[in-house]
Protein backbone atom coordinates (compact mmCIF):
# COMPACT_ATOMS: atom_id res chain seq x y z
CA UNK A 1 0.00 0.00 0.00
CA UNK A 2 1.45 3.40 -0.97
CA UNK A 3 2.59 5.55 1.90
CA UNK A 4 1.08 8.97 1.59
CA UNK A 5 3.11 12.16 1.92
CA UNK A 6 3.16 13.54 5.41
CA UNK A 7 3.79 17.19 6.02
CA UNK A 8 6.64 17.74 8.40
CA UNK A 9 5.73 20.21 11.11
CA UNK A 10 7.97 23.29 11.10
CA UNK A 11 7.53 23.76 14.81
CA UNK A 12 10.57 21.58 15.41
CA UNK A 13 12.73 24.10 13.62
CA UNK A 14 13.07 27.10 15.88
CA UNK A 15 14.77 30.07 14.46
CA UNK A 16 15.93 30.85 10.99
CA UNK A 17 19.38 29.37 11.38
CA UNK A 18 18.35 25.81 12.30
CA UNK A 19 15.75 25.92 9.54
CA UNK A 20 18.32 26.88 6.93
CA UNK A 21 20.82 24.31 8.18
CA UNK A 22 18.30 21.48 8.00
CA UNK A 23 17.24 22.54 4.52
CA UNK A 24 20.81 22.52 3.26
CA UNK A 25 21.54 19.15 4.85
CA UNK A 26 18.35 17.65 3.38
CA UNK A 27 19.06 18.83 -0.15
CA UNK A 28 22.64 17.62 0.10
CA UNK A 29 21.38 14.26 1.34
CA UNK A 30 18.97 13.94 -1.58
CA UNK A 31 21.54 14.65 -4.27
CA UNK A 32 24.83 13.43 -2.82
CA UNK A 33 24.19 11.16 0.14
CA UNK A 34 21.87 8.53 -1.38
CA UNK A 35 24.45 6.39 -3.09
CA UNK A 36 24.40 2.62 -2.71
CA UNK A 37 27.79 1.05 -2.26
CA UNK A 38 27.21 -1.16 -5.28
CA UNK A 39 26.18 1.83 -7.41
CA UNK A 40 28.66 4.53 -6.54
CA UNK A 41 28.36 7.76 -8.54
CA UNK A 42 24.68 7.30 -9.50
CA UNK A 43 21.63 9.38 -8.46
CA UNK A 44 18.31 7.91 -7.36
CA UNK A 45 16.19 9.61 -10.01
CA UNK A 46 13.58 7.40 -11.73
CA UNK A 47 15.14 8.26 -15.08
CA UNK A 48 18.10 6.16 -13.95
CA UNK A 49 15.75 3.25 -13.20
CA UNK A 50 14.43 3.27 -16.75
CA UNK A 51 17.85 3.72 -18.36
CA UNK A 52 19.77 0.91 -16.69
CA UNK A 53 19.61 -1.92 -14.17
CA UNK A 54 19.68 0.36 -11.17
CA UNK A 55 19.05 -0.92 -7.64
CA UNK A 56 18.14 1.15 -4.61
CA UNK A 57 18.55 0.17 -0.98
CA UNK A 58 15.69 0.43 1.49
CA UNK A 59 17.65 3.18 3.25
CA UNK A 60 17.58 5.24 0.07
CA UNK A 61 13.84 4.66 -0.24
CA UNK A 62 13.42 6.01 3.29
CA UNK A 63 15.53 9.02 2.40
CA UNK A 64 13.34 9.67 -0.63
CA UNK A 65 10.33 9.67 1.71
CA UNK A 66 11.95 12.24 4.01
CA UNK A 67 12.93 14.40 1.06
CA UNK A 68 9.38 14.28 -0.32
CA UNK A 69 7.94 15.38 3.02
CA UNK A 70 10.41 18.21 3.51
CA UNK A 71 10.11 19.39 -0.09
CA UNK A 72 6.39 19.77 0.40
CA UNK A 73 6.74 21.45 3.79
CA UNK A 74 9.32 23.91 2.47
CA UNK A 75 7.31 24.65 -0.65
CA UNK A 76 10.16 23.79 -3.04
CA UNK A 77 9.45 24.11 -6.75
CA UNK A 78 10.40 20.48 -7.30
CA UNK A 79 8.09 19.19 -4.56
CA UNK A 80 5.56 17.62 -6.95
CA UNK A 81 8.25 15.78 -8.91
CA UNK A 82 9.90 14.47 -5.75
CA UNK A 83 6.52 13.32 -4.40
CA UNK A 84 5.69 11.56 -7.68
CA UNK A 85 9.04 9.75 -7.63
CA UNK A 86 8.42 8.56 -4.08
CA UNK A 87 4.88 7.29 -4.84
CA UNK A 88 6.04 5.34 -7.90
CA UNK A 89 9.12 3.94 -6.15
CA UNK A 90 7.06 2.79 -3.16
CA UNK A 91 4.43 1.21 -5.43
CA UNK A 92 7.20 -0.68 -7.22
CA UNK A 93 8.61 -1.83 -3.88
CA UNK A 94 5.28 -3.06 -2.54
CA UNK A 95 4.40 -4.73 -5.84
CA UNK A 96 7.10 -7.28 -5.16
CA UNK A 97 9.90 -5.66 -7.14
CA UNK A 98 12.37 -5.83 -4.23
CA UNK A 99 14.49 -8.68 -2.89
CA UNK A 100 17.04 -8.67 -0.08
CA UNK A 101 16.48 -5.01 0.67
CA UNK A 102 17.11 -3.93 -2.92
CA UNK A 103 14.68 -2.27 -5.29
CA UNK A 104 15.08 -3.67 -8.78
CA UNK A 105 14.25 -1.82 -11.97
CA UNK A 106 10.71 -2.63 -13.23
CA UNK A 107 9.08 -1.60 -16.53
CA UNK A 108 8.11 1.87 -15.35
CA UNK A 109 5.92 2.79 -18.26
CA UNK A 110 3.38 0.00 -17.87
CA UNK A 111 2.05 -1.54 -14.66
CA UNK A 112 -0.16 -4.52 -15.51
CA UNK A 113 -2.09 -4.48 -12.25
CA UNK A 114 -2.90 -1.99 -9.49
CA UNK A 115 -2.64 -2.62 -5.75
CA UNK A 116 -6.43 -3.21 -5.73
CA UNK A 117 -5.86 -6.39 -7.75
CA UNK A 118 -4.64 -9.63 -6.18
CA UNK A 119 -2.92 -12.27 -8.32
CA UNK A 120 -4.01 -15.65 -7.00
CA UNK A 121 -2.50 -18.90 -8.24
CA UNK A 122 -5.04 -21.70 -7.86
CA UNK A 123 -3.83 -24.45 -5.56
CA UNK A 124 -4.63 -28.14 -5.82
CA UNK A 125 -8.11 -28.75 -4.43
CA UNK A 126 -9.24 -25.13 -4.62
CA UNK A 127 -12.45 -24.22 -6.41
CA UNK A 128 -13.84 -20.92 -7.54
CA UNK A 129 -16.35 -21.19 -4.70
CA UNK A 130 -13.64 -21.64 -2.04
CA UNK A 131 -11.57 -18.82 -3.51
CA UNK A 132 -14.59 -16.52 -3.54
CA UNK A 133 -15.25 -17.35 0.11
CA UNK A 134 -11.61 -16.64 0.99
CA UNK A 135 -11.73 -13.15 -0.51
CA UNK A 136 -15.32 -12.42 0.57
CA UNK A 137 -16.54 -11.84 -2.98
CA UNK A 138 -18.85 -13.69 -5.37
CA UNK A 139 -17.91 -16.30 -7.96
CA UNK A 140 -19.45 -14.05 -10.61
CA UNK A 141 -17.01 -11.28 -9.69
CA UNK A 142 -14.10 -13.69 -10.13
CA UNK A 143 -15.47 -15.03 -13.41
CA UNK A 144 -16.10 -11.57 -14.85
CA UNK A 145 -12.66 -10.42 -13.74
CA UNK A 146 -11.02 -13.28 -15.62
CA UNK A 147 -13.31 -13.81 -18.62
CA UNK A 148 -14.56 -17.19 -17.39
CA UNK A 149 -17.84 -18.52 -18.74
CA UNK A 150 -18.18 -21.10 -15.96
CA UNK A 151 -16.82 -21.70 -12.45
CA UNK A 152 -14.47 -24.42 -13.67
CA UNK A 153 -10.79 -23.84 -12.84
CA UNK A 154 -7.61 -25.90 -12.37
CA UNK A 155 -4.49 -25.86 -10.23
CA UNK A 156 -1.76 -23.54 -11.47
CA UNK A 157 -4.16 -21.08 -13.08
CA UNK A 158 -3.49 -17.41 -12.28
CA UNK A 159 -6.64 -15.51 -11.36
CA UNK A 160 -6.98 -11.76 -10.93
CA UNK A 161 -9.02 -11.17 -7.78
CA UNK A 162 -10.62 -7.86 -6.73
CA UNK A 163 -9.34 -7.03 -3.24
CA UNK A 164 -12.76 -5.56 -2.46
CA UNK A 165 -16.24 -6.31 -3.74
CA UNK A 166 -16.22 -5.39 -7.40
CA UNK A 167 -14.49 -6.47 -10.60
CA UNK A 168 -11.01 -6.41 -12.07
CA UNK A 169 -11.12 -4.51 -15.35
CA UNK A 170 -8.51 -4.22 -18.10
CA UNK A 171 -8.34 -0.65 -19.40
CA UNK A 172 -8.90 -0.20 -23.12
CA UNK A 173 -7.38 2.43 -25.37
CA UNK A 174 -8.88 5.89 -24.96
CA UNK A 175 -10.85 5.10 -21.80
CA UNK A 176 -11.03 7.50 -18.86
CA UNK A 177 -11.66 6.91 -15.17
CA UNK A 178 -14.84 8.97 -15.44
CA UNK A 179 -16.15 6.89 -18.33
CA UNK A 180 -15.31 3.60 -16.63
CA UNK A 181 -16.99 4.67 -13.38
CA UNK A 182 -20.17 5.70 -15.18
CA UNK A 183 -20.36 2.60 -17.37
CA UNK A 184 -19.68 0.02 -14.68
CA UNK A 185 -21.50 1.66 -11.77
CA UNK A 186 -18.66 2.81 -9.55
CA UNK A 187 -17.20 6.01 -8.11
CA UNK A 188 -14.42 8.07 -9.71
CA UNK A 189 -12.74 8.98 -6.42
CA UNK A 190 -12.77 5.39 -5.17
CA UNK A 191 -11.30 4.03 -8.40
CA UNK A 192 -8.48 6.57 -8.22
CA UNK A 193 -7.77 5.97 -4.53
CA UNK A 194 -7.95 2.16 -4.59
CA UNK A 195 -5.66 1.94 -7.63
CA UNK A 196 -3.18 4.73 -6.72
CA UNK A 197 -3.98 6.65 -9.90
CA UNK A 198 -3.41 10.11 -8.41
CA UNK A 199 -0.04 10.43 -10.15
CA UNK A 200 0.13 7.98 -13.04
CA UNK A 201 -3.52 7.85 -14.16
CA UNK A 202 -4.75 4.88 -16.20
CA UNK A 203 -3.19 3.44 -19.33
CA UNK A 204 -4.17 0.84 -21.89
CA UNK A 205 -3.74 -2.72 -20.63
CA UNK A 206 -3.70 -1.80 -16.93
CA UNK A 207 -5.78 -3.99 -14.63
CA UNK A 208 -7.68 -1.93 -12.09
CA UNK A 209 -10.21 -2.59 -9.35
CA UNK A 210 -13.67 -1.17 -9.99
CA UNK A 211 -15.20 -1.22 -6.51
CA UNK A 212 -18.83 -2.40 -6.51
CA UNK A 213 -18.68 -2.46 -10.31
CA UNK A 214 -20.65 -4.90 -12.43
CA UNK A 215 -20.43 -5.91 -16.07
CA UNK A 216 -23.31 -5.06 -18.39
CA UNK A 217 -25.07 -8.22 -19.54
CA UNK A 218 -23.65 -8.10 -23.06
CA UNK A 219 -20.05 -7.85 -21.75
CA UNK A 220 -20.30 -10.86 -19.47
CA UNK A 221 -18.28 -13.86 -20.73
CA UNK A 222 -21.27 -16.17 -20.39
CA UNK A 223 -23.49 -13.93 -22.51
CA UNK A 224 -24.87 -15.56 -25.63
CA UNK A 225 -26.50 -13.26 -28.14
CA UNK A 226 -30.01 -14.40 -29.05
CA UNK A 227 -30.30 -15.95 -32.48
CA UNK A 228 -32.53 -13.88 -34.72
CA UNK A 229 -33.76 -16.16 -37.47
CA UNK A 230 -35.20 -14.54 -40.54
CA UNK A 231 -37.09 -16.78 -42.92
CA UNK A 232 -37.11 -15.83 -46.55
CA UNK A 233 -40.02 -17.42 -48.37
CA UNK A 234 -39.56 -18.24 -52.03
CA UNK A 235 -41.92 -19.25 -54.80
CA UNK A 236 -41.53 -21.99 -57.40
CA UNK A 237 -39.09 -20.31 -59.72
CA UNK A 238 -36.23 -17.84 -59.82
CA UNK A 239 -36.66 -15.27 -57.06
CA UNK A 240 -34.75 -12.71 -59.11
CA UNK A 241 -37.56 -12.82 -61.72
CA UNK A 242 -39.67 -10.33 -59.75
CA UNK A 243 -39.37 -6.73 -60.87
CA UNK A 244 -40.07 -3.30 -59.45
CA UNK A 245 -39.98 -4.49 -55.82
CA UNK A 246 -40.73 -1.79 -53.23
CA UNK A 247 -40.91 -2.56 -49.50
CA UNK A 248 -43.46 -0.43 -47.64
CA UNK A 249 -42.80 -0.64 -43.87
CA UNK A 250 -45.48 1.86 -42.92
CA UNK A 251 -48.22 -0.80 -43.20
CA UNK A 252 -47.07 -2.81 -40.20
CA UNK A 253 -44.94 -5.91 -39.90
CA UNK A 254 -45.69 -9.60 -39.84
CA UNK A 255 -45.64 -12.94 -41.64
CA UNK A 256 -47.01 -13.58 -45.09
CA UNK A 257 -50.21 -15.18 -43.76
CA UNK A 258 -51.11 -12.07 -41.72
CA UNK A 259 -51.21 -9.93 -44.89
CA UNK A 260 -53.27 -12.53 -46.76
CA UNK A 261 -55.74 -12.65 -43.84
CA UNK A 262 -56.02 -8.84 -43.91
CA UNK A 263 -56.66 -8.81 -47.66
CA UNK A 264 -59.04 -11.81 -47.67
CA UNK A 265 -60.63 -12.11 -44.22
CA UNK A 266 -63.61 -13.86 -45.83
CA UNK A 267 -61.51 -17.00 -46.38
CA UNK A 268 -61.08 -17.43 -42.64
CA UNK A 269 -57.96 -19.57 -43.08
CA UNK A 270 -55.68 -19.70 -40.01
CA UNK A 271 -52.75 -21.97 -40.90
CA UNK A 272 -49.26 -22.06 -42.36
CA UNK A 273 -49.13 -20.92 -45.97
CA UNK A 274 -48.38 -24.40 -47.32
CA UNK A 275 -51.83 -25.57 -46.15
CA UNK A 276 -53.92 -22.74 -47.57
CA UNK A 277 -54.68 -24.44 -50.90
CA UNK A 278 -55.68 -27.72 -49.22
CA UNK A 279 -57.93 -26.00 -46.68
CA UNK A 280 -59.56 -23.88 -49.41
CA UNK A 281 -60.34 -26.96 -51.51
CA UNK A 282 -61.80 -28.75 -48.48
CA UNK A 283 -64.18 -25.82 -48.04
CA UNK A 284 -65.24 -25.79 -51.66
CA UNK A 285 -63.31 -22.64 -52.57
CA UNK A 286 -62.00 -22.47 -56.15
CA UNK A 287 -58.25 -23.12 -56.43
CA UNK A 288 -56.53 -23.15 -59.84
CA UNK A 289 -53.51 -21.81 -61.75
CA UNK A 290 -55.35 -18.83 -63.29
CA UNK A 291 -54.56 -15.48 -61.65
CA UNK A 292 -57.22 -12.89 -60.98
CA UNK A 293 -57.30 -9.57 -59.16
CA UNK A 294 -58.27 -10.16 -55.53
CA UNK A 295 -57.08 -13.79 -55.47
CA UNK A 296 -54.53 -15.17 -53.02
CA UNK A 297 -51.48 -16.62 -54.76
CA UNK A 298 -49.98 -19.58 -52.92
CA UNK A 299 -47.04 -22.00 -53.06
CA UNK A 300 -45.74 -24.84 -50.90
CA UNK A 301 -42.18 -23.67 -51.58
CA UNK A 302 -40.00 -22.39 -48.75
CA UNK A 303 -39.99 -23.22 -45.04
CA UNK A 304 -43.76 -23.09 -44.50
CA UNK A 305 -44.98 -22.15 -47.95
CA UNK A 306 -45.89 -18.64 -49.01
CA UNK A 307 -49.03 -16.62 -49.74
CA UNK A 308 -49.66 -13.16 -51.13
CA UNK A 309 -52.35 -11.00 -52.70
CA UNK A 310 -52.91 -10.36 -56.41
CA UNK A 311 -53.44 -6.62 -56.83
CA UNK A 312 -54.02 -6.70 -60.58
CA UNK A 313 -53.38 -8.62 -63.79
CA UNK A 314 -51.49 -6.87 -66.61
CA UNK A 315 -52.19 -7.12 -70.32
CA UNK A 316 -48.92 -8.98 -70.93
CA UNK A 317 -49.93 -11.72 -68.46
CA UNK A 318 -47.73 -10.52 -65.59
CA UNK A 319 -49.36 -9.82 -62.23
CA UNK A 320 -48.86 -7.11 -59.63
CA UNK A 321 -48.76 -8.54 -56.11
CA UNK A 322 -48.40 -7.50 -52.48
CA UNK A 323 -47.06 -9.71 -49.68
CA UNK A 324 -45.21 -9.80 -46.36
CA UNK A 325 -42.00 -11.55 -45.35
CA UNK A 326 -40.65 -11.99 -48.84
CA UNK A 327 -36.88 -11.58 -49.28
CA UNK A 328 -36.54 -9.93 -45.87
CA UNK A 329 -39.40 -7.41 -46.19
CA UNK A 330 -41.59 -7.80 -43.10
CA UNK A 331 -43.57 -4.74 -44.10
CA UNK A 332 -45.49 -5.07 -47.36
CA UNK A 333 -43.58 -5.76 -50.57
CA UNK A 334 -45.10 -4.61 -53.84
CA UNK A 335 -43.68 -6.17 -57.01
CA UNK A 336 -44.50 -7.67 -60.39
CA UNK A 337 -44.30 -11.38 -61.17
CA UNK A 338 -43.45 -11.92 -64.85
CA UNK A 339 -45.90 -13.85 -67.05
CA UNK A 340 -43.36 -16.67 -67.39
CA UNK A 341 -43.63 -17.34 -63.61
CA UNK A 342 -47.37 -16.77 -63.09
CA UNK A 343 -48.41 -20.35 -63.89
CA UNK A 344 -46.23 -21.79 -61.12
CA UNK A 345 -48.59 -20.63 -58.35
CA UNK A 346 -51.93 -21.74 -57.03
CA UNK A 347 -54.62 -19.05 -56.91
CA UNK A 348 -57.29 -19.14 -54.25
CA UNK A 349 -60.31 -17.21 -55.50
Amino acid sequence: MTRKKEKISLKRFRGAVPYAVVSIITIALAFFGSLDKANSGKSISLDSFAAEDYVVSTDQLSELYVVAGLSDALGLASASDVAANYVIATTMHEAGQATSGKLEKPPLTSFTASRGVVEHIVLEGETLESIAEEYKISTDQIRWSNGLKTTATSAGTTLYIPSKSGIVYTVKSGETVEGIAEKYGSNVEEIIALNDLEVSGISEGMRILIKDGTLPEKERPEYVAPVVRTYTYTYLGDTSARTGAVCNRSLGHGQCVSWAQIKRPDLGIMANANRWDDIARSRGILVNHVPAAGAIFQTDSGWYGHVGYVESVNADGSINVSERNYRGCYGVLYSTIPASEVGKFNYIH
